[in-house]
């Protein structure tokens, strides 16, 4: 596929004024070619910001794009990713769907399974696989193994299913750093469906060993992945800096070294990662996560939320 791409932007509430539609803009070989949102005043509002669009209530009236971005909801009562996916993979439309997939992890498989039917690319938001911290930090590993993951993702405030809604993304760096994880003993502390604290021990396929733990009553919020492995660390504080040690040598880096005031969009990895979707979906590129590998970090958050 060559020329202008047309995207389908599904969900136009605060990620995507904040983060996706900024990024767009700035992007010469793309268009948004259509805003869809079940609320009036989202509509009025995108048909303001995107004259030329297409202004739709639902994901089944868009299917003429090429590609679409789902930034529709989750939460309690709330799976506006299910159905809007499920219409654009029998339409055909190459998706990036904002995790999670689903909180539900029979919805996010049938998901899945329909885009394996369609034959049509679906990929899950896995944006710290492209955040410039990681990315470095997995690129220190780059001739030796990981031996040791330690992971945390902690916070203030309860979130619905955090551990699937939320620290998904430290438990998908974990299986893209270190594999699958072939063993898991823990805790897991719930109330309804709030997740409040686990702490969780993980053996990988490959041998190395890993832990995961997260707080809802956090006086900081805090993303950590700490990594040892063949006389190296990498510690991860995203997504604003890494401490990298090898031979005795320390030396700490920050994106904005590179470049004076680095967007969040470019720190987090969300630029990057949608410069790769829209790749894929031009074919020049094959996906580096598809919704299927997102499926498997779905598998190990509901593992850790059955503990």
């Amino acid at each position: 596929m060559h020329g202008t791409i047309g995207v389908a932007v599904v969900g136009c509430g605060a990620i995507a004024r904040a983060i996706y539609l900024p990024i767009l803009d700035e992007l010469p070989y793309v268009t948004v070619s259509a805003c869809v949102d079940a609320d009036a005043g989202a509509r009025a509002r995108m048909a303001a910001r995107c004259p030329d669009a297409t202004i739709a209530q639902t994901a089944d009236e868009i299917a003429g794009c090429d590609c679409a971005i789902m930034l529709t909801p989750v939460g309690p009562g709330i799976d506006a990713h299910y159905e809007p996916v499920l219409a654009l993979m029998e339409a055909g439309v190459p998706t990036l769907c904002e995790k999670p997939l689903s909180a539900d992890i029979e919805r996010a498989e049938a998901m899945v399974a329909a885009a394996d039917r369609a034959n049509t690319l679906l990929m899950m938001s896995v944006n710290r696989r492209f955040a410039p911290v990681y990315r470095r930090a997995a690129a220190h590993f780059t001739d030796t193994a990981i031996d040791l993951c330690i992971a945390e993702k902690s916070g203030s405030g309860g979130i619905y299913r955090e551990i699937v809604t939320n620290s998904l993304h430290v438990l998908d760096v974990m299986r893209w750093l270190c594999g699958e994880v072939a063993e898991l003993r823990g805790w897991c502390a719930t109330k309804g469906e709030t997740d409040l604290r686990a702490s969780v021990a993980m053996r990988f396929v490959d041998g190395a060993t890993g832990s995961f733990v997260m707080s809802r009553d956090a006086g900081l919020w805090v993303e950590r992945v700490t990594l040892h492995g063949g006389g190296r660390t990498a510690v991860v504080d995203a997504p604003h800096r890494v401490e990298l040690i090898a031979d005795g040598v320390r030396e700490v880096w920050s994106p904005d070294q590179d470049r004076w005031q680095m967007s969040e969009h470019e720190r987090w990895g969300f630029r990057a990662q949608l410069e790769h979707f829209i790749a894929c979906v031009r074919n020049d590129e094959e996906p580096h996560a598809t919704a299927a590998d997102g499926l498997l970090s779905h598998q190990l958050a509901a593992r850790i939320r059955a503990l």
